[in-house]
């Protein structure tokens, strides 16, 4: 058979299994074989000493929290990374967050204009109820329903009352979709950040020190409880402690449907990256101390953690680097860098397997998002593939990243592994340094 398309290289397949100088066959967009022996096709993709690696799934991405960024920037740093799949959340700038049907149809429309990669859709739902919406977003295709219990903005980015995520936990249940949630207790930060600006601490540091370890794991045990009695499907987003993750593990182990996930900036950064960096460092929830980003690696490889993504958020610097750190706006660009720093830091340094990086960016948020057709490279999944030297070493520069802002918190970084090519429905979409993809190339995509 003559195929569209087809590609030499060691191809990465389900478990981290690797197909030494094997072959897969694409046709219509589709992984239609994997082969041993060569395949013909009418364009030849020679990664001949590459890993062929799934597309890579990050699914907690802030496309619309600076409107300077946006649907396009962001899929555009997400291909140059060799991200084919990103999973965006509902909280756009200006004050439009995406708790209604026709936001969320609206948003499906601006993905179809402005995507260079596949986008899935986060939802959410007002402070004041709406809930009979929850199953209209369903059907119009939501990937799940993210909730947070600190108030970020009043509109945008509220709190949900305990009393109303009780009921909306038991209406999300009935679609079979995840609900995902920021895990801080609001009382507690609230009243940390106040004690602090009155005694004058507003160092960088003080980020960190004012939003305790308690703050997260309060939450991520209330959550968890509420899903107990609801049986709801819950995803914890960014754990940056081990005990939320023991949480998370009794919880499994009383039968709660809960997965978990952590950030790369809480495996890359500890809370001196605030004294260094400054406001650059800062996010929700804080980074940690090292050792607990040491024991968050010896959680990635002993299973216990589900998915790594970004918490791609990026900021201006004149948002960023200011006098009081309380006034600094919290989030980091990441979407570009998630695989190749979780390579260079996890595989290349022996800290995770290759079978596990597959799971933590491609095939467990995939699995999680009901995403049959992506991170696997598998016949009838889609042709979404990344070329990548392994043995590639580099020094990171954040003059060269595809974002909208122009700085990294990973700048000046030592990396082992680089993205040669991504490929999307088998169209090449970044190769060598220069995207290959326009607006429009990348599609909308439900739960199947």
């Amino acid at each position: 058979m003559l195929y569209d398309l087809v590609v030499e290289g060691d191809i990465v397949l389900a478990g981290g299994k690797v197909l030494k100088d094997g072959w897969l066959g694409v046709k219509n967009g589709l992984i239609a074989e994997s082969s041993e022996t060569p395949l013909k096709g009418a364009q030849v993709v020679d990664a001949h000493g590459y890993l062929v690696f799934p597309g890579f799934v990050d699914g907690h991405v802030h496309t619309r929290s600076y409107e300077g960024e946006g649907i396009t920037a962001t899929t555009r740093a997400a291909a140059a990374g060799g991200t084919t799949t990103i999973v965006d959340m509902p909280f756009d700038k200006p004050a439009r967050p995406v708790n209604s049907q026709e936001r969320l149809r609206a948003k499906i429309a601006d993905v179809g204009n402005e995507a260079m990669v596949d986008v899935g859709l986060w939802a959410t739902f007002s402070p004041e109820g709406d809930l009979e919406k929850i199953a209209e977003m369903a059907a119009a295709g939501a990937a799940g329903f993210k909730v947070s219990t600190i108030e970020v903005d009043p509109v945008r980015f509220p709190r949900i009352p305990d009393g109303l995520l009780y009921e909306a936990f038991q209406e999300i249940f009935q679609t079979g979709l995840p609900v995902a949630a920021h895990q801080e207790n609001q009382e507690i930060v609230s009243g940390q950040a106040e004690a602090f600006q009155a005694c004058g601490d507003t160092k960088p540091i003080d980020h960190a020190l004012s939003r305790p370890p308690v703050a997260e794991t309060e939450a991520a045990g209330r959550l968890l409880e509420l899903a107990y009695w609801t049986g709801v499907r819950l995803h914890m987003v960014h754990g940056t402690l081990p005990r939320t993750f023991d949480l998370i593990k009794w919880n499994r182990e009383q039968g709660v449907d809960v997965t978990g996930e952590t950030c790369l900036q809480y495996l890359l950064l500890s809370m001196e990256a605030l004294q260094e960096q400054g406001g650059r460092a800062k996010c929700n929830p804080p980074l940690r101390t090292k050792d607990d980003v040491e024991a968050l690696w010896t959680l990635l490889h002993e299973g216990f953690i589900d998915v790594v993504t970004s918490d791609h958020s990026p900021y201006p610097l004149h948002r960023k680097e200011t006098g009081d750190i309380f006034e600094a706006l919290a989030g980091l660009p990441g979407v570009e860098t998630l695989g190749t720093l979780l390579y260079s830091e996890g595989v290349a340094k022996n800290r995770i397997k290759l079978g596990q990086f597959v799971q933590f960016v491609a095939s467990g948020p995939a699995a999680l998002f009901g995403l049959g057709q992506k991170g696997r490279i598998e016949i009838g999944a889609d042709a979404d593939f990344v070329v990548f030297d392994p043995d590639a070493e580099w020094i990171l520069d954040e003059n060269e990243l595809h974002h909208s802002v122009d700085w990294s918190p990973y700048h000046g970084l030592h990396v082992q592994g680089r993205v040669i090519s991504t490929w999307l429905h088998g169209r090449c979409i970044y190769e060598g340094g220069e995207i290959a993809a326009e607006p429009g190339t990348g599609r909308f995509i439900s739960p199947s």
